[in-house]
């Protein structure tokens, strides 16, 4: 069911006070001005949400569920149409990208493999076979298209948690990262975002921290910590992320239910929601997209539904 909120709504003044390392702290709930989803299998309904993606023209949105398909809506949460995704023992795809030519590139997760597909749900091409590797995947979990045509890869399993780069060919160009905790190392890296000067955002959700790296694939940069925390400005259990024309990085924490915002370099700028079924709250979110208009969908996966948020303004001071 959808349900639109008047965009005068959008921002509440409403604190949520919750509880957070023996202290009480404040969280901003911000109403959504759109909220849709039918919970369920058939077509058009919604079971536990994972990947949101535009096609560029912003008419397209396609959606990853628990439910082995893709399935394409318009901005106003109304079904267009869609596709199954091949099926897998272990799980079902978790991240899709949209090329400027709007061909999708889903990560087929425990498949191993990478599947692009028209815009109406042609198979064009696919790579990927199970391994370690270069060109290989454990269990690929996140993909992302970078303006010069080359593809960004997260994957996980096997102790073989790293993030790879191929070119417009599918032709594998780098591997960086290893299992583990230090700087530049990984732990089921999710979430992928390119950014300013091209460089690449890796949710590094294990590990409760966001990672960046350079076209090179050297780490330059980071925050949160591996112990993860609840206040504002922390991280727990990063699961996706994007960044808007501004340069300001949005991260769903499916940890603490909430979506928080950083600037290019990781200083915290604000952080709404907080776990709850009501509008602008959150049960474990796993995604969250800036859509072409700067509009902010989040996946809100155990609430079953997505929810749209007004853009921030252009200044959001740092708190």
């Amino acid at each position: 069911m959808n349900a639109r909120f008047p965009a005068a709504t959008v921002c509440l003044g409403v604190l949520l006070l919750t509880l957070a390392s023996g202290c009480r702290r404040a969280q901003i709930i911000r109403r959504p001005n759109l909220l849709f989803g039918d919970p369920g299998i058939h077509v058009g309904q919604i079971k536990m949400p994972r990947a949101l993606a535009f096609s560029p023209d912003g008419t397209r949105m396609y959606l990853l569920d628990r439910t082995h398909r893709v399935q394409v809506f318009d901005p106003e949460g109304n079904y267009l149409h869609g596709w199954e995704t091949p099926d897998g023992d272990l799980g079902n795809p978790r991240s899709l990208d949209v090329a400027p030519d709007g061909s999708v590139y889903v990560a087929d997760t425990h498949n191993s493999q990478i599947i692009v597909y028209s815009p109406e749900g042609e198979i064009l091409r696919q790579w990927g076979t199970r391994g370690t590797q270069p060109g290989q995947f454990a269990a690929v979990i996140g993909i992302r298209l970078a303006p010069d045509g080359s593809i960004w890869t997260s994957e996980y399993g096997d102790y073989c948690d790293r993030i790879q780069k191929f070119d417009s060919a599918a032709r594998p160009l780098l591997s960086s990262g290893q299992f583990g905790r230090k700087p530049g190392d990984l732990n089921r890296p999710q979430g992928l975002a390119l950014g300013p000067n091209g460089r690449l955002y890796v949710a590094d959700s294990v590990n409760h921290r966001i990672q960046i790296f350079d076209a090179a694939g050297q780490r330059v940069g980071g925050w949160g910590t591996p112990d993860g925390g609840g206040e504002p400005g922390e991280l727990r259990y990063p699961y996706d992320l994007d960044i808007d024309s501004q340069g300001r990085v949005y991260v769903a924490e499916f940890g603490n239910s909430r979506i928080s915002v950083f600037t290019a370099e990781g200083e915290f700028l604000q952080a709404w929601g907080g776990p709850g079924r009501e509008p602008g709250e959150f049960d474990h979110p796993w995604g969250v997209t800036i859509a072409p208009n700067g509009e902010v969908y989040v996946a809100d996966t155990m609430n079953y539904r997505i929810q749209r948020f007004d853009p921030l303004p252009a200044r959001v001071a740092a708190r």
